[in-house]
Order: structure tokens, then C-alpha cells, then sequence
């Protein structure tokens, strides 16, 4: 592991938004740089599984938050969305990579986003449910 001498203290920034508070739970928190993009796979006569990679790669951010009140989940909600009406599903997104002490800045979209209310020690609050950023 890096010395995170670049680390700036949050792990993920959403169309400008830093996701600090509440920040992405570490323990389910992943960043995958670079996933191999298969274009084409078939199984052989032999059996063997032969597959046709793309030429380009793929990042991947898996993402998990506790639970948050209503007004933190508004500005997490509207940055994930980002300008619906001008960017469709694309959003910019900034990620530390922590493998190469770096942050990374790439456009993603989501899968469905989806949360519900729940009581937290006795407040109203919101819980996303887990969600993946997938880079373009």
C-alpha cells in the first residue's frame, strides 16, 4: 500500500461534491482501476474457454454509505444525478486511488440508486442501498 502522502482526506467526489460526511463505509468500499473488457467469449471443442479482450479497460467503484440524514442524502442524490437534462447518466467523478496515491478522474454512470427511511437511534434518517459507479 501507498504512504497516502496525496490523500486529501476523502475517497470519492461526485460532480464537484466531496462525500465526506457521511464518507463511504471502508469496510465495502472498492476501487477497481482498470477491469479487463471482454468483447467475445465462446467455449472452444476442447472445452477450454477462450475470450476476446477489448483494447481499452474499465474502472469500477463500488460504494456503500451509512445510514444519513435527509438533507445529506438530498446533495448526494442531486450529485449523482448530475445535470439529468444535459448529461443523461453521465457523472464526473474523482476517486483516490490508493494503490498509485493518486485521485482519479473519470466519467461514470450508476446502476440504480435506491434508498429508503429508516429510524436510526431514534432519528429519521436515509440508507442508500449499495450501488456501483462504472466508468465509461
Amino acid at each position: 500500500m501507498a504512504n497516502m502522502s496525496n490523500f486529501r482526506g476523502y475517497w470519492l467526489k461526485v460532480e464537484g461534491v466531496i462525500f465526506d460526511s457521511p464518507a463511504p463505509k471502508r469496510d465495502t468500499f472498492k476501487f477497481a482501476p482498470a477491469l479487463v473488457q471482454v468483447g467475445k467469449s465462446y467455449v472452444l471443442a476442447s472445452g477450454r474457454l477462450h475470450t476476446k479482450p477489448l483494447p481499452h479497460d474499465r474502472r469500477k467503484i463500488w460504494c456503500d454509505f451509512p445510514p444519513m440524514t435527509p438533507e445529506q442524502s438530498k446533495i448526494y442524490w442531486d450529485a449523482l444525478h448530475g445535470d439529468e437534462a444535459g448529461k443523461g447518466m453521465a457523472i464526473t467523478v474523482e476517486v483516490y486511488d490508493e494503490t498509485n496515491d493518486e485521485y482519479v478522474e473519470d466519467t461514470y454512470y450508476h446502476n440504480d440508486l435506491e434508498k429508503k427511511p429508516i429510524t436510526y437511534q431514534g432519528q429519521y434518517m436515509v440508507q442508500y442501498e449499495p450501488f456501483e459507479l462504472i466508468g465509461y
